[in-house]
């Protein structure tokens, strides 16, 4: 251990002071600046909430998209979230914890349904296409099976199975659900399990999240269940 002389000892003792109450002060700021954000956060929670129910209140909006603009404008990859609800068939973009987007989904029916849980996206591609359903064509090029699994179905000698096409696919899980372009009948489940989205609002939701960014997929749309006052 490095002795000092005795001279040296009150200085290094002041230092340590010193640095322990820069590191006290430094902490006592983030603490400070942390609650000032969750305040602001709150607020504007609370203002969105307002402003979307009273959307809903207007009657019709099943049919129908909400788009806060001024929020979406705020929104970046690291400060938006998703979430999908199985019960209404609704999903919500969340910038900030506050309601942005609020938008009709098709998720999976009783045969094939969606899993309920909290994932992350594990990829985009703007450009994809299913190896698990598609069609199947003969040699001539005629369809054959117009709802095939590539699992089950196989293609006849000199024929293919061509893989749906899922625009703006974003991944959820390995086993091959994720958010894209689909039919969206409206308020009903009709997929392979999963997400269908309207191609104006895949492409939009397309262009705000990335790698990383939250999904939840549950019953009840969890930003909902905070009343408003």
């Amino acid at each position: 251990m490095p002795s000092f002389p005795k001279s040296a000892v009150p200085i290094l003792l002041a230092f340590c002071v010193f640095s322990s109450g820069c590191a006290v002060l430094d902490e006592m700021e983030k603490k400070q600046a942390s609650a000032r954000e969750n305040r602001a956060n709150a607020a504007l929670q609370q203002s969105a909430r307002l402003e979307h129910s009273a959307w809903r209140d207007l009657g019709g909006w099943k049919k129908h998209t909400y788009r806060n603009k001024a929020l979406l404008e705020q929104a970046t990859a690291d400060n938006t979230s998703v979430e999908i609800s199985l019960k209404e068939q609704r999903g919500l973009v969340l910038v900030r914890g506050a309601i942005a987007m609020d938008f009709p989904v098709s998720t999976g029916k009783a045969s094939h349904p969606t899993p309920p849980g909290s994932y992350t996206i594990r990829a985009k591609e703007k450009d994809y296409h299913s190896n698990l359903y598609g069609r199947i064509f003969d040699a001539t090029g005629t369809v054959v099976v117009a709802d095939a699994d590539s699992r089950k179905d196989k293609a006849p000698e000199g024929g293919k199975f061509e893989g749906a096409a899922m625009p703006y696919w974003m991944r959820l899980t390995d086993g091959g659900v994720g958010m894209h372009v689909g039919y969206v009948p409206g308020g009903r489940a009709a997929s392979h399990g999963c997400i269908r989205l309207k191609k104006e609002n895949a492409e939009q939701i397309f262009a705000l999240v990335k790698i990383g960014t939250p999904v939840v997929v549950t019953d009840d749309l969890p930003a909902l269940a905070v009343k408003t006052r």
